[in-house]
């Protein structure tokens, strides 16, 4: 399995690391200052005051979001995590064909927890498998027939268009260690790639619980903390209740 990250908003350009977080802080500015040279006076800014703006931006409403893009290759996973990620509505896909491509020789995504004689006995059922496919194939069965018989985890590659939004929201939901493990690979991956194209994402791909309990020590050091009583003590017993959900 393998994921790439092959083309997002901005690459490409001088100011490619920086171009997706301008088109965001632009859009978000729009909403109380348009202006034709708006875009021009953001893109001037000190890099620490776009990164405070961004930090803001993290907790605050997400539709601007939306205006920048990643795409990722997906090569080599299952079909059945390939059907797992297509379910976002919100994404664009491209999947490799079984219908009109022999797929004799493509390989099955074989399970971590399977060891010893459970891992054997995997391997012959996806060798008998495949050896029924190619013997329907050679017998004139149409390949899109012929596909029935083939194992769910056969690998496929699959190309996703994801506006940044909708990453970030899938990111913070699969990749916890619960997760399906493949998909929990890919998503782990999906936002390495991210913060390594655009380190400014960090605050943004944050649990929306640890930025709560952020939020909420901010307000404690600016009220006060007192043992035992108080309102900051009070909003201290609330961040552990999250802390422990």
């Amino acid at each position: 399995m393998k994921v790439e990250l092959i083309d997002y908003t901005g690459v490409g350009r001088a100011d490619q690391q920086w171009h997706a977080a301008d088109v965001m802080i632009f859009t978000k500015q729009t909403r109380l200052n348009l202006s034709s040279g708006l875009m021009d006076e953001i893109k001037a800014w000190p890099i620490d005051k776009k990164q405070a703006e961004l930090d803001y931006m993290a907790k605050t409403i997400k539709s601007s979001w939306e205006f920048i893009d990643v795409t990722f290759l997906l090569s080599g996973v299952s079909r059945a995590v390939a059907q797992q990620i297509t379910r976002t509505r919100t994404a664009s896909y491209a999947m490799q064909s079984m219908r009109v491509t022999n797929a004799s020789e493509l390989g099955v995504v074989e399970g971590k927890k399977l060891e010893g004689q459970q891992l054997e006995l995997y391997r012959a059922a996806v060798d008998s498998a495949k050896q029924s496919y190619k013997e329907l194939v050679d017998a004139g069965v149409s390949l899109e027939d012929a596909r029935g018989v083939l194992p769910l985890n056969t690998e496929c590659n699959l190309v996703c268009k994801y506006n940044f939004r909708s990453a970030t929201d899938l990111i913070k939901a699969r990749k916890s260690l619960r997760a399906q493990g493949e998909y929990g690979e890919i998503v782990r991956e999906m936002e390495r790639l991210i913060l390594e194209a655009w380190p400014w994402t960090k605050p943004f791909l944050e649990s929306d619980k640890d930025i709560a309990i952020g939020m909420l020590e901010e307000i404690v050091k600016s009220i006060g903390f007192t043992v035992g009583k108080g309102m900051g003590w009070e909003i201290a017993k609330a961040i552990d209740l999250i802390r422990k959900d």
